[in-house]
């Protein structure tokens, strides 16, 4: 039997204490944070060819659309026409309110009889025509009070946001009419004093005959007819309602439509008016054959790029306005080069740039590149990355630069 003294089984309690109490602090020790790892597919930097068309994205627009307001304020009294529904060109689209005008055309219709009756009887007497001049004038210059008058108040109406431009211009019209009726009303009264009484009553007839014209017109503006062919697209009034600043109708034309797109100085040599070209719907899938309807001689300066137009049948108005396309233009030479070549899926924009993220490692790092020629697959990278450099061509939207990744098949 072996003994142990008391001592040493004290000296081996404490001991043991004494560990107990140290390992708390041992657990306390700070560790390492673990980064977190994003993970990504990836693709390798080959070289090859791509095809030297040009494509790029675009939407589908009308080949006409027509804003529709009135010639005369007023309210609307019919409004026929509803959203979606296809108009012809002389169709009615909505009415204003008629009395007014009305009123106006019999107004300008009596005063044009008396100018004849008034002619008529001119030879009787040359004081007659004098005092008609004198009461033109009179009339002439009152009208041109209350023109004035009108022409201010439609200023200050417009200035405050309250009428459409149109009602100012009717205002301007009118005073510049009254203007110059208040200048013949003049020379009619100079002629009176100075001429014979019949030159009087055949210039007070021409004014009469003028100013029923207008009212006429006037009255005729009140109804309001679409001037294309084409679909209602917008109707922003109601029976009842002014017109106001916001056009009543419109009316776009969806056959043919039209693809506007803006090709570089180097695309746009091997395009011109007639060259076939492949517009993708990409709502639908299908590719249709199509053909360039229209190129600027000149490059949009803000865009640096020239304007073209591709003319698209539509006659059973599948597609419509806004439809989202893929347009390719052909290459005029075929001429193909050997080039640095990625999935489109790699390059991404940020800021006006174009960018990659090229791995290091199991590091992500972010790398401005310079693209050129491009098919819907692939796109040629100019400078940036090298030939076997892998680049990431999913998960990119949950990197930033230097976040650590994990490969995934």
């Amino acid at each position: 039997m072996i003994k142990i003294n008391k001592p040493v089984i004290l000296a081996l309690l404490a001991i043991s204490l004494v560990a107990g109490c140290s390992s708390p602090q041992a657990a306390e020790t700070p560790t390492e944070k673990t980064e977190s790892v994003t993970p990504v597919q990836v693709e390798q930097v080959t070289t090859g060819t791509v095809s030297s068309e040009a494509g790029l994205t675009a939407k589908l627009a009308p080949s006409e659309e027509v804003q529709v307001t009135p010639k005369v304020s007023g309210k609307i009294s019919s409004l026929p026409v509803k959203l979606g529904q296809y108009v012809t060109k002389g169709q009615v689209l909505f009415k204003i309110d008629e009395q007014d005008l009305s009123n106006a055309v019999q107004q300008a219709e009596a005063a044009y009889r008396v100018a004849q009756a008034n002619l008529r009887q001119t030879n009787s007497s040359s004081d007659q025509g004098l005092v008609q001049a004198k009461n033109g004038l009179k009339q002439a210059e009152q009208a041109l009070a209350d023109a004035k008058l009108n022409q201010q108040r439609m200023q200050e109406l417009f200035t405050q946001g309250a009428i459409a431009s149109q009602q100012l211009e009717q205002a301007n019209t009118q005073l510049t009419n009254a203007q110059t009726s208040y200048a013949n009303a003049q020379q009619s009264l100079q002629a009176a004093q100075q001429k014979t009484g019949t030159q009087v009553s055949e210039a007070s007839v021409n004014q009469s005959s003028v100013s029923l014209q207008n009212a006429r017109n006037q009255l005729a503006n009140a109804t309001v007819v679409a001037p294309i062919n084409g679909f209602i697209s917008s109707v922003n009034g109601a029976v009842g309602q002014m017109a106001g600043q916001q056009p009543v109708v419109v009316i776009v034309n969806t056959n043919p439509l039209l693809v506007k797109a803006n090709l570089s100085e180097t695309d746009i040599t091997k395009v011109k008016v007639g060259t076939a070209v492949k517009v993708n719907v990409q709502s639908t899938g299908k590719t249709i054959d199509a053909k360039v309807s229209a190129v600027s001689p000149v490059m949009d300066s803000a865009l640096k790029a020239y304007p073209v137009e591709v003319t698209i049948p539509n006659a059973d108005n599948a597609l419509k306005s806004d439809m989202v396309v893929n347009i390719t233009f052909p290459n005029a030479s075929g001429e193909q080069k050997s080039s640095l070549i990625v999935s489109r899926k790699a390059v991404f924009e940020r800021e006006g740039k174009q960018y990659v993220f090229k791995l290091e490692g199991d590091v992500a790092k972010q790398v401005e590149v310079t693209t050129g020629a491009s098919t819907s697959d692939t796109i040629e990278i100019v400078s940036g990355v090298s030939a076997g450099d892998q680049v990431v061509v999913k998960g990119q939207t949950l990197l930033t630069d230097g976040s650590k990744v994990s490969i995934q098949k």
